[in-house]
């Protein structure tokens, strides 16, 4: 069994809207939304996790009638949240393969989570980080909150479900939906164009 789990319990202060980010609607449907979606189109995703806290009350009461498990987590922080769900068993048995993706990657689709899967098994490494060229950003105008070495995490991960240190390998994709991590207005307005 693969689970899942949406990491969604971010202030997404850098939006400056009054909306929760996973809320904010591309394509007349919510970033979360699109995110479940993939999730559930993927081969490998046996079970979705949802990663709430005290910054996202309304993204919680959103989902109570989707097909997936809402943990609430404090709202510390990204890794503090994270560490809370991979330490709890009745959502995470130990050393389970979790796949941990943000909520604002609205252009992912389930084909594109397999590839990823497919490519973490191949290298049979506890952890993979997938991460998209520079150069992809830059052809569309993208603005990297993180560059190194040439690549942009996406926000999509793998690794075993423990606290302890893993040895980790990166997967550069070149799928250009992967890139489209919405976390400024300005990320919103190019997504905009890029359905277009």
């Amino acid at each position: 069994m693969t689970t899942a789990l949406i990491m969604a319990g971010g202030k997404g202060t850098r939006m400056d809207i009054d909306c929760e980010k996973p809320l904010i609607k591309v394509n007349n449907k919510t970033m979360i939304n699109h995110v479940i979606d993939a999730l559930q189109n993927s081969n490998y995703v046996d079970n979705i996790l949802v990663a709430v806290s005290p910054n996202t009350p309304l993204t919680r009461q959103y989902l109570e009638d989707f097909p997936v498990n809402i943990i609430q987590t404090s709202g510390i922080g990204y890794i503090e949240d994270l560490s809370e769900v991979l330490s709890n068993r009745d959502y995470v048995e130990e050393d389970e393969v979790i796949m941990t993706i943000v909520a604002d990657l609205p252009f992912v689709t389930g084909e594109q989570l397999d590839d990823v899967f497919e490519h973490y098994f191949e290298r049979k490494k506890p952890a993979m980080c997938v991460s998209v060229p520079e150069f992809l950003f830059e052809k569309h105008g993208i603005t990297p909150t993180l560059v190194f070495d040439g690549l942009v995490p996406t926000g999509v991960n793998l690794l075993l479900a423990n606290n302890d240190e893993q040895d980790q390998t990166i997967y550069e994709s070149k799928n250009v939906e992967l890139a489209f991590n919405i976390n400024t207005i300005h990320d919103l307005d190019l997504s905009e164009k890029y359905l277009h």
